[in-house]
């Protein structure tokens, strides 16, 4: 049976590597009993196995990882790393909730010269559901964060879910820990579990278009 998605790639990954659940738990830090119910069994992929194996496992392409594009095995990087911060011109995240996730390429469309602020890199935005916060055409820098616990209670971020990618204003449920609200002033707010987030980044900065 062929396995798909998030948790059949990093299935993939560990069969590559010629690993098994116990040898990739102690690899990656993570507990035997949490990467096997998550791989194995019925659980879903959490943000931590996602960012231990992009953090160990650096011949891994995380795009690959996430989103299955491109190929699993990254790119060799040069000795020489261009200067400035990586921008994704066709990098497209909603700025709304998306059915489906357009292809971007694995490379960035060039590198750029601004005052980062802790981003690690840049896209425009599609969609007007932050708007008048965010435009659609803005560009915005995003930083990864390590864990969803860690989220700023009303901060902007980029939520990546196995279905979309999309910018919202996040905030903890009140009476549910597990689950984290996603609002934007023009569509009706609504509920994640934090066990679907694949991967979070803060916006850290925007550059409005004019």
């Amino acid at each position: 049976m062929i396995r798909r998605g998030l948790k059949g790639r990093v299935s993939e990954i560990f069969k590559f590597k010629g690993i098994n659940v116990n040898r990739a738990s102690k690899m990656l830090g993570i507990p035997q009993r949490t990467l096997n119910r998550q791989v194995n069994e019925d659980g879903n992929v959490g943000m931590e196995v996602v960012y231990a194996i992009i953090d160990n496992f650096q011949d891994i392409s995380p795009l690959w990882l996430l989103l299955g594009e491109g190929d699993m095995l990254a790119e060799k990087k040069n000795d020489t790393k261009p200067a400035g911060i990586p921008y994704y011109n066709n990098l497209p995240v909603a700025a709304g909730q998306r059915d489906n996730i357009d292809q971007f390429g694995e490379r960035p469309s060039e590198y750029i010269s601004i005052p980062p602020q802790g981003a690690e890199f840049f896209f425009p935005v599609s969609g007007n559901s932050m708007e008048p916060e965010i435009n659609d055409g803005d560009i915005v820098g995003v930083k990864r964060v390590a864990r969803s616990e860690g989220i700023v209670h009303g901060a902007v971020y980029m939520v990546v879910t196995n279905d979309a990618r999309m910018i919202k204003r996040c905030y903890h449920d009140n009476n549910d820990p597990n689950l984290i609200w996603c609002v934007s002033p023009n569509y009706p707010s609504f509920p994640i579990h934090k066990n679907d987030v694949c991967a979070l980044f803060r916006v850290v900065n925007r550059i409005e278009t004019l």
